[in-house]
């Protein structure tokens, strides 16, 4: 007889008792593994490591023969806690307190891996055998490079001749109530390094030098002067961030001869990596074309492009479980708003859209998730596979 918890409140909190920061995993795919192991997957363990960047675990666990492939993906790494401090409990003590269970993890996103497990021990359990496939995709590194995770996972899977027909994202992205929104789609995200050169001097001898940072300031408000664009019918404005700003001038008497900037900017499909790109070189030109004894250079960092998904099957079906469970008369809203997230990857290889638990505190301290919600999006995740598979 088994002694595995199956229960998404307790198994949530075994998930955030793993301290697995970016890229530790200190045991969480472990425990992730034991449950699918348990109920009959075939778990690969997987690490990889290259591409400049760090080594990796990741999980792919699969059961099923023949017939139509679901696919969940999710991550059971975490953003690092901050001043510990802060915290009300200690950030992996998975402590609850009311209506409330508290930790790094518990909303982003190891309470919705754990409301699929669970979902999915039951659905095993009503009707003894999938009727088709259905997998789970789980990653160490969606928090930070993005690299030796989800993509290679596809890779690999893709290699090994898996197929998948469709994929359900466990990002938190509810608002009010489970399921009341959606994500089919994201927007793109890219960084610009910004770095004027000038002359340094004496503040006093002004006329015998050039100061970086007025050149940077003008630049940077010539950015920012107008917005990219105003949005449109699916994506929110593209949103231009100064991340940093940095003189690096220990003293109040010299004048800089280096300025450097952080331009984040998140954009949606009325643009590309490459438009913008183009766009920043545009600016830097009209702003420099007249100095002669100023520079400015940039490097850029492009982590993902914007998708949309149109509705379509996925949508559909989770409004109907969403509705079977709430008894709520179901419309949930459409949105590609906020970060990055692994859809960007899947988009490539099926339909995919996103769906968990509130968004509210993720990556706050004293991040939490309602208790309430961790039992409704389970029943949630359990009617989406009864809907799909029958």
């Amino acid at each position: 007889m088994s002694h595995t918890n199956f229960d998404p409140i307790t198994l949530t909190q075994s998930l955030v008792k793993c301290a697995s920061v970016t890229p530790k995993d200190n045991g969480a795919l472990e425990v992730v593994k034991k449950h699918l192991s348990e109920l009959g997957f075939d778990c690969h363990l997987l690490k990889f490591s290259g591409s400049n960047s760090y080594e990796v675990n990741n999980l792919f666990a699969t059961i099923g023969d023949k017939g139509k492939h679901f696919a969940y993906a999710g991550h059971t790494d975490v953003v690092p806690v901050g001043n510990e401090e802060s915290w009300k409990f200690p950030p992996f003590s998975a402590t609850i307190e009311g209506d409330k269970l508290y930790g790094r993890g518990s909303e982003d996103m190891k309470s919705s891996v754990a409301c699929f497990i669970s979902a999915t021990k039951r659905f095993i359990e009503k009707y003894k055998k999938i009727p088709g496939k259905l997998s789970f995709i789980i990653t160490g590194d969606e928090e930070r490079d993005s690299v030796n995770g989800t993509p290679k996972i596809l890779e690999w899977a893709t290699k090994n001749k898996y197929k998948f027909d469709h994929c359900l994202v466990g990002e938190p992205t509810s608002n009010k109530e489970i399921g009341d929104k959606i994500k089919i789609g994201r927007r793109g995200a890219i960084s610009f390094y910004l770095e004027v050169k000038g002359i340094q001097g004496h503040t006093a001898n002004a006329h015998l030098a050039e100061n970086a940072s007025h050149h940077l300031i003008k630049l940077l408000n010539n950015i920012l002067e107008e917005p990219l664009d105003g949005g449109n019918e699916n994506f929110l404005p593209s949103s231009t961030q100064i991340a940093t700003f940095d003189v690096g001038n220990p003293v109040q008497n010299i004048i800089p001869e280096l300025a450097r900037a952080t331009v984040n900017i998140r954009f949606n499909d009325m643009h590309s990596s490459d438009s913008l790109v183009k766009w920043i070189e545009e600016k830097i030109k009209k702003n420099f074309i007249d100095v002669k004894n100023a520079s400015c250079q940039f490097t850029y960092d492009s982590t993902a492009e914007s998708f949309l998904n149109k509705p379509g099957y996925m949508c559909d079906l989770i409004a109907k479980s969403v509705s079977e469970v709430t008894g709520r008369n179901s419309n949930p809203e459409h949105a590609t708003d906020g970060g990055t997230s692994d859809a960007r990857y899947i988009k490539n290889y099926c339909e995919v859209v996103e769906l968990g638990i509130i968004n509210q505190s993720l990556h706050k301290v004293d991040e939490f998730v309602n208790i309430k919600d961790i039992i409704e999006l389970e029943k949630i995740y359990f009617q989406i596979l009864d809907n799909y598979f029958n």
